[in-house]
């Protein structure tokens, strides 16, 4: 069973929080470089957990490259 924490969006802020960036850099990320998915709810930006799991996992580096 899936609780309403496990499945909730995050803010702009929590996002940022959670990827250790500036809400203003994950804003220009998202919004003008399009490197990542949100949504859209009036003028606030939310951030699916799932979203932000893939786009680290697209960050990774594997071992050995420089």
């Amino acid at each position: 069973m899936t609780t309403n924490s496990d499945t909730r969006n995050l803010s702009l802020r929590e996002a940022a929080a959670r990827l250790g960036v500036a809400p203003l850099t994950l804003r220009r990320m998202a919004v003008y470089q399009g490197r990542l998915p949100y949504l859209k709810i009036g003028r606030k930006l939310l951030f699916r957990p799932s979203d932000l799991e893939a786009f680290e996992l697209g960050c990774l580096v594997p071992a050995g490259r420089r």
